[in-house]
């Protein structure tokens, strides 16, 4: 199932950098020099939003989760 999403994600990310070169190329107040650069908003919000995804994803799994056992081990402090 990953792999589908994947995939479909990977064929939004080609039809935005698509449209990007059909549709806006010639309309863009340039400021910085990667605004030259065809789709390059579009990958840089894909990679954006895949590191927020890895990132909570990583938060939680060794900050936020506890063990099976965290509420039945004996704490040293009681």
């Amino acid at each position: 199932m990953k792999r589908h999403w994947l995939i479909a994600s990977v064929a939004i990310l080609i039809i935005f950098i698509i449209l990007d070169l059909l549709v806006v190329s010639g309309h863009v107040h340039v400021t910085f020099p990667w605004s030259h650069v065809p789709g390059f908003f579009s990958l840089f919000g894909f990679l954006g939003c895949l590191a927020i995804i890895y990132g909570a994803k990583l938060l939680g799994r060794y900050w936020l989760q506890r063990g099976d056992d965290y509420y039945d081990r004996n704490d040293e402090h009681e």
